[in-house]
């Protein structure tokens, strides 16, 4: 193992050096029950809303707290990994190569730890791209005052399509497990059974043009004609952006098309 190789593979090992704390989260305790006697009735249903509020971001505390837990399992064992593979290489350093055998054995090797290091990044680095994509789904679900999602087949389809959140864009793929991006909105709206068309030159013809004051979950958002995204309210769209990324929530540009599948409504 040559000092070069074994400086990249050192380098490769402390992009997972330190230990990441976990913030604490108190996720257990549930809100004390609002008193309810001499207290107004509005005061009342306000009380209650907040109180849904209060449980409902216990609960994200709680997903909040396995998702950073997985995500710090993730880190630790990418650093086992890339150290491993540079304690091989400095073992492999110290193998005095004094024939032509032990040398091609050297150079299998040396070619042997560089790919295994550069797998282990990759898949480090696919490993946070899910724990991004679900922190992403955390943050919509706590906006406040969001619209319910509508019992229509677009807000069946809005729902199929957030549930793939993480899943890898592979071009040409339309699922259930990876996509790309005319493929998931293709296949979000077949589980609300309604069917579009493939590809996105064809579904930016499909249905309705929509103003963008007017959009609404369910839309397809076009930021050109290559691309196709699906509102999902609050300003934000889902999406599987490109290759190497992942079904991610994204915010919803200013430009482009948008339509209205006329079967959604």
């Amino acid at each position: 193992m040559t000092a070069p190789d074994l400086d990249i593979l050192t380098r490769a090992q402390a992009l997972f050096a330190g230990y990441p704390a976990m913030p604490v989260l108190d996720a257990s305790s549930a809100p004390p029950p609002a008193p309810t006697e001499g207290i107004p009735a509005a005061y009342r249903r306000a009380a209650g809303r907040h109180g849904d509020d209060l449980e409902s971001a216990r609960r994200v505390d709680t997903e909040l707290s396995a998702i950073l837990a997985r995500a710090q399992r993730d880190h630790r064992l990418a650093q086992r990994q890339t150290r491993a593979v540079v304690d091989a290489a400095r073992a492999d350093a110290a193998v005095a190569a004094d024939n032509p055998v032990a040398q091609r054995e050297l150079m299998r090797r040396r070619a042997a730890r560089l790919r295994a290091q550069h797998a282990h990044v990759l898949a480090a680095r696919r490993r946070a791209r899910r724990r991004l994509a679900l922190l992403r789904a955390l943050t919509y679900r706590r906006r406040r005052q969001r619209p319910p999602l509508p019992s229509s087949r677009a807000g069946l389809a809005v729902r199929a399509a957030l549930s793939r959140l993480g899943c890898p864009y592979v071009w040409g793929a339309t699922g259930p497990d990876r996509f790309d991006c005319s493929g998931l909105v293709k296949w979000a709206y077949a589980q609300a059974g309604v069917r579009l068309d493939r590809t996105t030159y064809d579904q930016i013809n499909d249905g309705v043009p929509v103003a963008r004051s007017q959009v609404r979950p369910g839309d397809l958002v076009f930021p050109h004609a290559g691309h196709v995204q699906m509102a999902i309210g609050n300003g934000l769209v889902v999406e599987a952006p490109h290759a190497g990324a992942t079904v991610q929530i994204s915010r919803l540009g200013s430009a482009g098309v948008i339509r209205r599948p006329v079967a959604a409504q």
